[in-house]
């Protein structure tokens, strides 16, 4: 059953250019958006029950339609790991997202009976159940974490990452995405400094002990979500294998605050930096903050600078992030705004 909607839904994505219509305007409500694709279901005919493979060939055709625009909006990755509960949370339940369809043909093929139509398939609707689905960084603006950890050994510094290896592999385990720092949209900075404990009564092992002090840094507004602190010891052979492990130890030992913390902090002040140019004038920019917050999932705004036409403006979301926030601006009609870059915590747009 996996394997079967997999490969369907990977199929979907490949097809999807040549089925999708473009996006409409509901005809149910016109504030939103509708995707208009053409798909084939197909039923076998079992002891001439030609209406019941009538039925069945539609709801297969329904069922395609919907798994087009799913693998548009769906990345590869998560079609295959998130195959059943898209099948169970989505394909099953086709005609909820589709807002109507027409039959634009229908035949016997032999033992089977198909039918091809066109569907509206509602994209708000069923983007918002996709997000369901998402790990929380992906529901917190799935950012890219990057890191700058520095790592000594008995007071000479040492030209090695295993704390940054550490917390990469939990923070990946959790959901989130690794990435280079300069890139990165959240920042994990700090130190990892260990030193010689003892060997006294270990047989012939070595002890060290580590201190790690790390801070979690939004890359931009440079605003710290978090800090943690721990310590661990380490026992092995020699000193260079016991200080490894020492340090080893105690980034899995904060990998979890830190996790928990940054999470903590996305929920609770998810902040878009927006930096808007072509405003010409201060009034330009009064109405266009009135504008912000009167948009619902805005929380709060703020104006950081203001010069040669551009101005700088923390956003404070409610929920989502930079991606979320500039599709509000698109959509907005009282004052048009064009989209340049977006990552998950900045935007770069200009006032049309």
């Amino acid at each position: 059953m996996t394997s079967r909607l997999s490969r369907a839904l990977l199929a979907a994505v490949f097809l999807a250019a040549a089925g999708c219509g473009g996006a409409r305007k509901s005809a149910l409500n016109p504030a939103y958006e509708t995707e208009v694709v053409e798909a084939e279901g197909m039923a076998p005919l079992i002891g001439g029950d030609t209406e019941g493979a009538r039925k069945t060939a539609l709801a297969e055709a329904m069922k395609n339609a919907l798994g087009l625009v799913v693998g548009v909006y769906v990345s590869q990755e998560a079609l295959v790991s998130k195959a059943v509960l898209i099948d169970d949370s989505i394909t099953s339940r086709s005609e909820g997202y589709i807002e109507k369809y027409e039959t634009l043909k229908e035949w016997r093929d032999g033992e089977f009976y198909k039918t091809r139509i066109r569907a509206h398939v509602r994209k708000e609707d069923l983007s918002a159940k996709l997000r369901s689905l998402e790990t929380e960084p992906q529901k917190l603006g799935n950012p890219v974490i990057g890191f700058d950890i520095s790592e000594s050994a008995d007071g000479q510094p040492l030209q090695t990452n295993y704390a940054e290896l550490e917390l990469k592999n939990r923070l990946i385990e959790a959901g989130f995405i690794t990435g280079e720092k300069d890139k990165a949209d959240i920042v994990i900075k700090g130190d990892a400094r260990t030193s010689f404990n003892t060997r006294e009564g270990l047989g012939g092992f070595v002890s060290y002990r580590a201190g790690i002090s790390l801070a979690a840094v939004k890359q931009g507004s440079l605003e710290t979500l978090s800090s943690v602190q721990e310590a661990a010891g380490g026992i092995d052979l020699n000193d260079q294998a016991a200080a490894r492990a020492s340090i080893i130890n105690a980034a899995k030992k904060a990998a979890d605050p830190l996790k928990d913390s940054v999470l903590k902090a996305l929920r609770e002040k998810s902040i878009v930096r927006l930096n808007l140019a072509n405003v010409d004038t201060m009034n330009d920019l009064s109405e266009f903050t009135k504008l912000l917050r009167n948009i619902p999932a805005v929380r709060a705004s703020w104006v950081r600078s203001f010069s040669g036409g551009i101005a700088v403006l923390d956003v404070a979301m409610h929920r989502g992030g930079a991606a979320d926030l500039s599709q509000l601006l698109i959509k907005n009609a009282k004052r048009p705004v064009k989209v340049n870059r977006t990552s998950s915590y900045d935007l770069d747009a200009e006032l049309q």
